[in-house]
């Protein structure tokens, strides 16, 4: 994949608009769920091995699987992604943090 097109898979206002923020509680976990699947395949192809590559893999698989409970864990889910962030930003700066966060948040509410 060239880094074009795995810009375009992760940069927010396709996926991440002003108007999920607004979704339902379903909803918003379900577009949350979708685009952290991409961000796992984006993450895998990412040109460069790097011990943070490789730790962002790991802790993005972690709060997908939490996602795919059924109701996941406000806690565990926003725990993870708090570890998740610094690595993220480290390995895939274009990534819009600060709409994913608000996502979580409103996706599994605040614990």
């Amino acid at each position: 994949m060239s880094e074009d097109s795995a810009q375009g898979s992760t940069t927010g206002a396709a996926r991440l608009d002003a108007a999920t923020t607004y979704a339902p509680r379903l909803e918003a976990l379900d577009q949350l769920r979708a685009y952290l699947v991409v961000l796992v395949d984006v993450i895998d192809q990412h040109p460069e091995a790097s011990m943070a590559r490789d730790e962002a893999h790991w802790r993005l698989e972690e709060l997908v699987d939490e996602l795919t409970r059924t109701p996941p864990s406000a806690p565990r889910v926003q725990s993870r992604w708090l570890r998740l962030v610094p690595v993220l930003r480290e390995v895939r700066p274009d990534v819009p943090i600060p709409t994913l966060t608000d996502l979580v948040k409103h996706a599994v509410g605040n614990p």
